[in-house]
């Protein structure tokens, strides 16, 4: 009986809790980062392209994936780069955090216009630093 009561007031716990918790910590994504300046530029451009073509397709529920994907990879940027460039790096990788967010909250609210205009910004942005840090 014991055993019991406490499995019910575990799993309580757990279902009370647990949605809490994920709410507190945000939406979480898992990105892969590669271990190169060089992988992660790679990752980037591919996860635009993916990222493009499914605003395209009207698919605005996977668009944030793919903006927090390109964040998290920019984010990685300088612990990979010259010593010279990782305040560029950081730079960067603080106003791309933040147009991931505009993305997501414009995909989250059905604006297909919005996304998109959010995509361009996030483009020129991960432009921008690429010529910044004279990525290839």
């Amino acid at each position: 009986m014991k055993k019991a009561l406490l499995l019910a007031v575990s799993l309580f716990t757990f279902v009370a809790i647990a949605p809490q918790q994920a709410q507190a910590q945000g939406h979480s994504h898992f990105t892969k980062i590669p271990e190169t300046a060089e992988g992660i530029w790679k990752a980037i451009g591919e996860h635009q392209t993916k990222l493009t073509a499914v605003v395209a397709a009207k698919n605005l529920g996977e668009a944030h994936d793919h903006g927090y994907a390109i964040r998290d990879l920019v984010k990685a940027l300088p612990a990979k780069v010259a010593a010279d460039k990782k305040e560029k790096a950081d730079e960067g990788a603080t106003e791309i955090t933040k147009l991931a967010s505009a993305l997501d909250k414009a995909a989250a609210a059905k604006s297909q216009k919005a996304t998109e205009a959010s995509v361009k910004e996030l483009e020129t942005a991960v432009a921008t630093l690429k010529t910044n840090l004279e990525a290839k």
